[in-house]
Order: C-alpha cells, then structure tokens, then sequence
C-alpha cells in the first residue's frame, strides 16, 4: 500500500501521477477552449485583448511544477499521519451518514474560502504582494495553465488549511478526493478567461453567491478586490467586491465583439 512505501517513493509516484493528470486535464482544456474555441467563443471571451503568449504560458508551466511538488509533499504527509492512525480519516462509511458526508464537503469549502479569502487579502499587503503573491497576478490574462502558477509559500499557505481540519475533524477519506476535484474544477474555471455561464447566475440564489470565471478575471486586471475562492459573500459583507462585477459579468464579449466590428 502506498502509505507503507518509502517516503521518498510516495512522493516520486504521487508527483508523477498527479502532474500528467494535471496537464492532461489543464492541457485539454486549453487546447478546447483557447485554441479549437478561439473564434467559436468569442462572444464569451472576458477581456478584450488577448495577452497570453509562449514565455507566460512556460512561466506558469515552471510554477506550476512547484505547487503540485508542495502538493505531493503535503499528500505524503497526511498519508503517514493517516497510516500512523493520527488523523479523524476513516473509510468506514457506515461511520458516517450521506448527510454527514455532505454537510463535512460543504463546511470544509466554507471553510477553505474563508481561509483564502483572508491569506488572500493578506497577499496583498505590498511587503508579501512584491515578494509572493505578484507572481501570480503576472498572468494578466488568466487561462488554464494560470491555476496553480504560485510562489511556492502562496502554494503552501493556501493548500494548508486542510491540516487542522484532518485532525480535529471526523472526514469520509474519499470526500477529499470530491474536494479536490471540486477545488481543481473550481480553479479551472476561475481562470479559463472565457464565461460560459448565463446571465441568470449572477441574479438568482444561491447561484449569485457563488464565484465565476468573470469574477476572478476582474480581480487579475483589477488587483484589488473580489479576492474570494468558491463565493462571493466575503467580499461582499467586508466590501471588497469590485463594484462593476454584476455589470461586466452581464455585459461579457462586449468590448472584443465591438473591437471585431470596427
């Protein structure tokens, strides 16, 4: 079993299986979207001017490289924790009630967002901005390869909030794979630089609530603001949505289809 291999052969096995899932999904999706859609989606292309060339899309690829190394080391860890019986995982399922299951995913992501909300702001500080977080916000024009283009302390930082949960908290081992498919799914999404979603989504609970590829967008071209992961409710009770979110996420394609026509 892999929680009884060598460390070091954990790590190697789960960072070259992780990493060829990874690009292989990532991969697909922009060659889907930023190549085969290119034209097909240009009404639902969020920014207007196309920025992403060869040296961002390898500057992400290299960081992208060290964030799923800090994965893989943080997935070694919990595993040995697990072995060691020193974590609340458990595969019993009948420890646990589908509602439980559920109620323990939903809480974990209210408390994943609340937890990058609040390291996001931080990021943002101008000392941990021009040192870490800047790293990040150089792909400008977000697309599939920007997910995980981290500073390796952001990495780590923002995937750590599993680790109290682990061991204070009773978790269905297979919910977290739901939750990181979920988080990638969400990732993606967030960064694809395309909005596929339809307009009612921004207007009708608990849809509106939620986050999109818009509202991420906005925050890369913005700077500040809308710094929430999974929701929007952060940023609106501490007042730190951009104020044109509602109104660009409506108004997508407008000013590339305006361009095309002149």
């Amino acid at each position: 079993m892999l929680e009884q291999a060598h460390p070091l052969a954990m790590f190697f096995q789960a960072f070259v299986t992780q990493t060829i899932g990874y690009f292989f999904v990532v991969g697909l999706v922009f060659l889907v979207v930023w190549r085969w859609g290119e034209e097909r989606f240009r009404g639902s292309r969020i920014q207007a001017k196309k920025r992403v060339d060869q040296k961002q899309l390898i500057f992400e690829v290299k960081n992208t490289l060290g964030t799923l190394a800090i994965g893989t080391v943080s997935a070694v860890i919990i595993s040995l924790c697990y072995a060691a019986g020193l974590t609340k995982l458990s595969t019993d399922a009948s420890a646990f009630t589908w509602w439980g299951i559920i109620a323990s995913i939903i809480g974990f992501l209210l408390l994943n967002d609340l937890w990058f909300y609040a390291w996001h702001r931080l990021l943002h500080r101008p000392w941990l901005y021009r040192r870490v977080h800047a790293v990040h916000h150089k792909s400008v024009d977000v697309n599939p390869f920007s997910v995980y283009s981290f500073h390796p302390f952001e990495a780590f930082i923002l995937g750590s909030a599993i680790f109290p949960v682990l061991f204070l908290v009773p978790i269905y081992l297979p919910a977290l794979g739901v939750l990181q498919v979920v988080g990638l799914m969400n990732n993606i999404m967030s960064h694809l630089g395309y909005e596929f979603l339809p307009r009612w989504y921004a207007r009708i609970p608990p849809f509106r609530w939620m986050n999109t590829a818009t509202f991420h967008n906005l925050h890369h071209t913005r700077l500040n603001g809308n710094y929430g992961l999974f929701f929007r409710f952060w940023d609106r009770a501490l007042g730190t949505e951009v104020p044109e979110y509602e109104e660009t996420f409506l108004k997508r394609g407008a000013a590339l289809q305006a361009s095309n026509s002149n």
